[in-house]
């Protein structure tokens, strides 16, 4: 009689792919940056880099590129906080590492980082192209996954969104001290040492200056000139189904990160992520919120 046999079903490969995670990286914080060790080719040095993921392209500290000798293989245009264009050395890194993970042929804007604090460079989108990257503020851990579906076990909301250029943007609302509520798109920034930071369009149109009360002030330099920032909170900020009370907030007359679709609101920083376990799946647009 003539047998027959089934296989027995298994899940697909990508359903398996991302139950382990491919590398668990502890990182330290440096004024509100979350700092994690990497490597480069060519050297045996454990360098410094803070992840951002708002940082567009990777930025390598010049003192850094001069200790490794690195030469800068041509130039392009930087734009600073204020958008103001500088021109900028580049170079490429062959490989770098970040435990066995190799991100080859990094190209890195060269500039000096030294008012950062111990830090030898930045790294955001890069990182973030190549894996699905998982923020645990708790235990100090950026969790690396294969790039695919989000891995399974997220208990925390999920949230679409956009690009802005190549920054994640999410909706959110502000609740102001009249108890007006205002809508808006914001940049992703885990890297912004602030809670939110608004661009100035956005400020003059609903005339948060005259609306939020002026806390203190703080002077900064930027790439190019001295910013003067407005420092003040609102009552609340909703995020992703959660409210947090009494957000830091800044703003500046030279602040207008632009929006390639829509307005774009400000940016939102480190002083809101500590709270949360972030889980940013680039490819898919998929941000979960534990």
């Amino acid at each position: 009689m003539p047998a027959y046999a089934q296989r027995k079903s298994t899940p697909s490969a990508e359903a398996n792919e991302n139950k382990k995670p491919v590398a668990v990286i502890p990182f330290q914080l440096v004024d509100k940056h979350v700092v994690i060790p990497v490597l480069v080719s060519g050297s045996t040095d454990t360098l410094h880099f803070i992840f951002d993921s708002g940082a567009e392209v990777t930025v390598l500290n010049t003192t850094t590129a001069a200790k490794l000798h690195l030469t800068s293989a041509s130039q392009a245009f930087m734009s600073g906080t204020n958008n103001a264009m500088a021109k900028t050395s580049v170079t490429t890194l062959n490989v770098l590492y970040i435990q066995e993970q190799r991100l080859p042929y990094v190209k890195a804007y060269l500039e000096n980082l030294d008012d950062l604090g111990p830090v030898d460079g930045i790294i955001g989108i890069a990182l973030m192209k190549t894996f699905i990257v998982k923020i645990d503020h708790r235990n100090q851990q950026l969790v690396l996954y294969k790039a695919g579906k989000t891995p399974i076990g997220n208990t925390g909301r999920l949230l679409h969104f956009q690009l802005n250029f190549t920054t994640p943007v999410i909706d959110a609302s502000i609740q102001l001290p009249n108890g007006t509520r205002l809508a808006g798109h914001y940049h992703i920034t885990t890297g912004g040492d602030y809670g939110i930071l608004f661009n100035w369009p956005y400020v003059d149109k609903n005339r948060l200056n005259t609306l939020l009360p002026t806390i203190n002030t703080d002077r900064v330099q930027d790439m190019l000139k001295v910013l003067y920032y407005i420092n003040s909170s609102v009552p609340s900020l909703e995020v992703g189904g959660h409210s947090l009370k009494n957000v830091p907030v800044s703003y500046s007359k030279d602040i207008d990160d632009l929006g390639v679709f829509t307005e774009v609101a400000g940016s939102i920083g480190y002083d809101v992520w500590k709270d949360f376990t972030l889980t940013i799946n680039y490819d898919r647009k998929e941000l979960y919120l534990e």
